[in-house]
C-alpha cells in the first residue's frame, strides 16, 4: 500500500501495453472536428464502506465536472476553444451511489467491473457514454493516488478524500492519450548526450502544472487543438513571431523545428489568457523524440532548480544548439504579447553567434510522418500491442489498459474536496517514484 506522506506521480502498466513503435498523428493544417465526449460520473458505494454525505459530494462533483467555471467542461473547452467539450449523458449529471458487491479496496480493475455492471443494470450500458468516472469512498480502501486513469482509455477512479480539479483534469488528460510531462536538463542549451531526465515540466497540467496551467503546444498538436496557421513547420532558416499559445486573436503559436528523422523540437511563447497559464510567461521549447507528442519534454538549458514557474523560459539570447543535427533556436525577443525566435537548419546553425538569418514567413503546417487512423473524429487511435515487459519506472498491473496516478499528500498541499484547495503534483517526487523500482 503506498503512503499519502508524499505527493506523487507515477505511471503504472497493465497487461497490454500501448505499442511503442507507432507514433500518435501529426498533422498538416486540419483541425479536429468538434467533438463532444459524454462522461458518466457514478458515485459507488463498498460493501463496507460508504460515502459520508453522497448529496454534498454530488453537488460538489456536479460543479466539478460541468461547472461555467472551474471544471473540466469549462478547462478543454477553453483549451480547445470549444472544439472538444464534455457533458452527462442524459439529464443526471451524476448517478449513485450504487453499492458494489465489493469490500473496500484499490483493485481498480474489479472497482470498474463491478460498476458498469451495476450501472447496466439501471439500464446504462458501456456503449452510452465515452468516460466512465468513478468516486468511491476511500476511509477504508487507503488508496494512495489522487486520481487514477487509463491513457487513451475511457475510465477514471477518484477517491473522495483526495478529490480536487487539479487531479480530475490531469487524469482525462491522460484519457486523452497524454503521459507525464517531463523536465530535460540540456546545459547552455546543448541538445547533444548532455541533456538528462530532471523531474516534471510544470508547463502542463501532465507537468505537475495544476489546471491553472494550459497545455503545451507539443499536447495540442497530438489532437489536432492548433489550426494550421497556429502551427507553423519550419523547413528554412528564418526569423519567426510568436503569440501566446493560449491567446485570442490570430498569428503563429508554436514553431515545429526538424531535429532528423520524427524528432521535432516544439516551440511556443506562453502568457497569462483567460483562466490559463496566469504564473507562465515567456518563451518554453520540448523535445518531441520519434514523432510521439503525448510524452514530449520541456529543454531547460539552465543548471539550477527554478525559483519561480518561469524561471526556465528562454530569455533573448538563449541558444538551443545540435551540433550534429546542424539546427539552432535562438531566442531573439520575448515580452509579454509576442516573442522572436531565429531558427538556423544546416551548416549555418553549427555557428552560433553568427548574423541572424533573412526573415522568414510563417507557412502553413507540412505533413508529418506516421498517421494513424482516427476511432472518432478529433481522436487519435494508439494500436495496441501484445504485452511486453514494462519500461522503466513502470510496473505491472492486473488489467486491461495503461493506468497513470496521480497521488496526494495533505502533509505537501491540502487536498479538499471540491477544490478548496489544489492537488499539487509534485516534481521531485515524480522523479524519484519514475526512477523507483518496485
Amino acid at each position: 500500500m503506498q503512503s499519502t506522506s508524499r505527493v506523487r506521480l507515477s505511471a503504472l502498466a497493465c497487461g497490454v501495453v500501448l505499442a511503442s513503435t507507432a507514433a500518435p498523428a501529426a498533422y498538416a493544417g486540419e483541425v479536429a472536428p468538434a467533438d463532444r465526449h459524454t462522461v458518466q460520473v457514478v458515485m459507488v458505494n463498498f460493501s463496507d464502506s460508504a460515502l459520508a454525505d453522497a448529496a454534498k459530494l454530488e453537488s460538489t462533483l456536479e460543479s466539478a465536472y460541468y461547472g461555467k467555471s472551474g471544471s473540466l467542461a469549462s478547462y478543454y473547452n477553453e483549451i480547445t476553444r470549444g472544439r472538444t467539450t464534455f457533458g452527462p449523458v442524459g439529464t443526471d449529471q451524476v448517478t449513485g451511489p450504487l453499492t458494489l458487491p465489493v469490500a473496500a479496496s484499490c483493485d481498480t480493475g474489479r472497482i470498474a467491473d463491478e460498476t458498469q455492471k451495476a450501472l447496466a443494470a439501471t439500464g446504462v450500458a458501456k456503449d452510452t457514454y465515452d468516460h466512465v468516472s468513478i468516486v468511491f469512498p476511500n476511509e477504508k480502501a487507503k488508496c494512495g493516488f489522487g486520481g487514477l486513469g487509463t491513457v487513451g482509455g475511457g475510465k477514471t477512479w477518484m477517491p473522495d478524500e483526495h478529490f480536487s480539479i487539479d487531479a480530475l483534469v490531469h487524469e482525462f488528460g491522460h484519457n486523452l492519450g497524454y503521459h507525464h510531462q517531463m523536465r530535460l536538463r540540456c546545459p547552455d542549451g546543448d541538445l547533444g548526450a548532455g541533456c538528462k531526465e530532471d523531474g516534471n515540466s510544470h508547463k502542463s497540467v501532465m507537468g505537475g502544472g495544476g489546471s491553472a496551467a494550459g497545455l503545451t503546444a507539443a499536447e495540442l498538436i497530438h489532437n489536432k487543438w492548433l489550426t494550421g496557421g497556429e502551427l507553423t513547420d519550419v523547413t528554412k532558416s528564418g526569423t519567426y513571431t510568436l503569440r501566446p499559445l493560449n491567446g485570442e486573436g490570430t498569428g503563429v503559436r508554436a514553431l515545429r523545428i526538424p531535429l532528423g528523422g520524427q524528432d521535432k523540437i516544439i516551440v511556443e511563447m506562453r502568457a497569462k489568457a483567460g483562466s490559463l497559464d496566469g504564473a507562465l510567461q515567456g518563451v518554453h521549447a520540448y523535445r518531441v523524440a520519434r514523432g510521439d507528442y503525448t510524452r514530449s519534454a520541456l529543454i531547460d538549458p539552465s543548471t539550477g532548480e527554478a525559483k519561480a514557474p518561469d524561471a526556465d523560459a528562454l530569455r533573448a539570447g538563449t541558444e538551443l544548439t545540435d551540433t550534429a543535427r546542424k539546427v539552432t533556436v535562438k531566442v531573439v525577443s520575448s515580452g509579454k504579447t509576442q516573442a522572436t525566435v531565429a531558427v538556423r537548419l544546416g551548416s549555418g546553425a553549427a555557428a552560433p553567434g553568427g548574423p541572424a538569418p533573412a526573415s522568414a514567413p510563417a507557412g502553413p503546417a507540412a505533413p508529418d510522418p506516421a498517421p494513424v487512423a482516427a476511432t472518432k473524429p478529433g481522436r487519435t487511435a494508439v494500436p495496441e500491442a501484445p504485452a511486453k515487459a514494462p519500461e522503466s519506472g513502470v510496473r505491472p498491473h492486473v488489467g486491461d489498459q495503461r493506468l497513470a496516478e496521480t497521488g496526494g499528500d495533505s502533509s505537501t498541499m491540502p487536498l479538499a474536496l471540491g477544490g478548496a484547495a489544489a492537488l499539487a503534483l509534485g516534481g521531485a517526487a515524480l522523479f524519484a517514484l519514475r526512477r523507483r523500482r518496485p
